[in-house]
C-alpha cells in the first residue's frame, strides 16, 4: 500500500514538473547596440515588467551588442526561420528583403519625432501585411534622434561633404553618399573605431546618442545636425514562438508592449538634448545648419525618395503621399 502510494506520489510529482516545464518560456532577445543604450535599457524595463506581469511564465533574455552574431541585414529572416524568438530590427537595415519597410529610414523626410511617428502610423499597415509574409509581426517600435554627421573638419555646404570617408548603417546612408560624392561604407558600429584609427574612415553618419556611445570626441571633432532620418526600430517576435503562448500572457503582452511604445518614442527627445550636451561638453563642436545648407539637403532628400519610391513600389509611393497631404510637404 506504502509502495503504491508512493508511487502514486510520484507519478503525480512528475506530471506537475513536466506540466510546470512547459508552462514556462524563454526568449532570447536580439539587441543591435551595447547594454547602455537606451534602446537596450528600454528593452531590459519590457522584458522586466513582462516577467512580473506574467510571473516569469515568460522570460525574456537580452543579448545587447549583438551578441547572438546577427548583423542588421540578416534580422528579418532570422526571426523569420526561428533562428531568433524576438529582435530588435532597424528598419532600414533590411530593405534588402523587404524594400517598402525603408520608408521610415528616407532621407530628410521628417524634421521632428512627431513628424516621425505619424509617417510610421501611416505605414503600420503596410509593414504588418509584409511583416506577416516572413512570420512575425512588431510589438513595440522605438525612434533614434535624427542623425547628423561627424567629421574632422566643419561642414557647412553641400559641396563640404565631397570627399568624405564616412561610415554609414543603411540603403539611405549609400544613397546620400552617392548624391553628395561622399565615400560611404557601410559597416557594422563595432567596427567604426578601428577603421578610424586605421584610416580608413575620416567621418560617420548617426545620432548624437551613438556619438556618445562610441566616444566620438576621441577621434572627430564636429557633429553637424543635418538631421537625415530618425532610424525606426521594430521590436518583432516570431509568429510561431508567440502562438505557442497562452491567449492571457499574449494579451499582457500586448498590453506591455503598446506602453512601451509610447514611453520609447516620448523619449527620444530627451536622449538628443542630453547626449548633445554630452559632446560638447568632451569637446565637440555641434556646428549649425544654414538655412541655405538645409535647402540643399532637402533637395536631396526630395530626389533620393523619388529614386527610392520608384523601388519600393505602390504602396510607398501611397503612403509618401498621404504623409505630404496632411504635412504639406
Amino acid at each position: 500500500m506504502k509502495r503504491a502510494l508512493l508511487i502514486l506520489f510520484c507519478v503525480v510529482l512528475a506530471v506537475f514538473v513536466v506540466s510546470d516545464g512547459f508552462a514556462k518560456t524563454k526568449w532570447d532577445m536580439h539587441l543591435n547596440y551595447p547594454a547602455g543604450n537606451f534602446h537596450s535599457q528600454g528593452a531590459q524595463r519590457f522584458a522586466d515588467r513582462v516577467a512580473e506581469a506574467t510571473g516569469s511564465e515568460l522570460t525574456i533574455v537580452l543579448h545587447p551588442g549583438a551578441a547572438l552574431g546577427f548583423k542588421g541585414p540578416e534580422l528579418l529572416r532570422a526571426v523569420a526561420e526561428g533562428q531568433l524568438a524576438v529582435a530588435e530590427v532597424p528598419t532600414g537595415m533590411v530593405e534588402g528583403d523587404a524594400p517598402v519597410l525603408a520608408l521610415t529610414a528616407q532621407p530628410f523626410i521628417s524634421t521632428n519625432a512627431f513628424e516621425q511617428r505619424l509617417l510610421y502610423q501611416l505605414s503600420k499597415p503596410t509593414y504588418a501585411k509584409v511583416l506577416k509574409k516572413f512570420n512575425q509581426f512588431t510589438l513595440y517600435t522605438s525612434v533614434w534622434p535624427f542623425s547628423g554627421i561627424y567629421t574632422q573638419r566643419a561642414i557647412g555646404s553641400a559641396a563640404d561633404l565631397k570627399g568624405l570617408k564616412m561610415r554609414v548603417y543603411d540603403g539611405t546612408g549609400l544613397a546620400f553618399g552617392k548624391a553628395t560624392g561622399i565615400a560611404a561604407r557601410k559597416m557594422p558600429f563595432s567596427e567604426v573605431y578601428p577603421a578610424m584609427k586605421a584610416g580608413l574612415l575620416d567621418s560617420m553618419y548617426t545620432s548624437s546618442v551613438s556619438g556618445v556611445d562610441a566616444k566620438s570626441w576621441e577621434v572627430l571633432k564636429y557633429f553637424t545636425p543635418i538631421n537625415i532620418v530618425g532610424p525606426v526600430n521594430m521590436v518583432n517576435v516570431n509568429q510561431a514562438a508567440w502562438d505557442r503562448l497562452p491567449a492571457d500572457i499574449q494579451a499582457k503582452v500586448l498590453e506591455i508592449a503598446a506602453d512601451m511604445e509610447d514611453e520609447m518614442w516620448n523619449l527620444a527627445g530627451d536622449m538628443d538634448r542630453k547626449s548633445r550636451a554630452t559632446l560638447v561638453e568632451n569637446g565637440m563642436r555641434v556646428s549649425p545648419v544654414s538655412q541655405a545648407f538645409r535647402k540643399e539637403m532637402d533637395a536631396i532628400g526630395n530626389q533620393l525618395r523619388g529614386e527610392w519610391a520608384k523601388k519600393a513600389g505602390a504602396d510607398a509611393q501611397a503612403i509618401l503621399d498621404q504623409y505630404a497631404r496632411i504635412t504639406g510637404k
